[in-house]
């Protein structure tokens, strides 16, 4: 017996922008705005849906990769898709008749959450029968290290965008010579705060779940029932 699950991941960035009179001389910052202010964060939980009526075969096949041995087979699978989605709206002003622009952030929205999580339990096991409680329980443990490594990262992007200060806002905006060159280096400052975080986190949720997905384990997990 061997339960897989397949993680998928998207990520995406919008803007939008809006224009302020023009300014003379240099970039005034306001010392009172709250940097903080500006940042919307938010990671909803999902509750996992489960499925029942899938043969062994079926659930095989909907798995990237076998397994190479053919006495193990695979009743269990959990689909779990995740998705960071980051949305930020931009300020500015045109430096008197220059051909220069203040530019920050006006709001930052971000939302880190599961998008899917699909928990697939062979239909050649009855519902309350040993081996379907036995696949139910390890495809379960699985979700939890989904949802507890993602609130993991999640944290760290919090406190990522917390601290960070080379995000642009009304206290301390940026001096660029055109609105897209404002648009392409407040997009990049924010993936280069978020982005290493988000590869991180998806190479951590791999590792966690191979940790219980072991040849050794799952013979441990088929010894508690018979006839599988």
């Amino acid at each position: 017996m061997k339960m897989k699950r397949l993680y998928l991941v998207s990520w995406c960035l919008s803007v939008g922008f809006w224009f302020a009179v023009p300014v003379f001389g240099g970039c005034p910052g306001d010392p009172k705005f709250d940097r903080h202010s500006i940042l919307h964060l938010s990671s909803p939980p999902l509750q996992p849906r489960y499925y029942h009526n899938m043969s062994t075969a079926q659930i095989e096949s909907m798995r990237h990769a076998q397994f190479h041995n053919k006495m193990m087979h695979n009743p269990g699978l959990t689909l779990a898709e995740q998705e960071l989605k980051s949305d930020y709206q931009m300020g500015g002003m045109q430096r008197g008749r220059r051909a220069e622009y203040c530019v920050w952030v006006e709001s930052l929205a971000l939302d880190f959450s599961y998008k899917r999580m699909d928990v697939y339990v062979s239909s050649q096991y009855s519902e309350g029968s040993c081996q379907y409680n036995v696949i139910l329980g390890h495809e379960n443990q699985h979700v939890a290290i989904n949802n507890r490594t993602l609130q993991n990262y999640y944290s760290m992007m919090q406190k990522a965008l917390w601290n960070a200060r080379q995000i642009p806002t009304r206290a301390k905006p940026l001096s660029v010579r055109s609105l897209s060159q404002g648009k392409a280096i407040i997009a990049a400052r924010i993936n280069k705060i978020v982005n290493p975080i988000y590869d991180r986190f998806k190479k951590t949720v791999m590792a966690e779940n191979a940790k219980i997905d072991t040849i050794a384990n799952y013979r441990a997990t088929q010894a508690k029932c018979s006839s599988w």
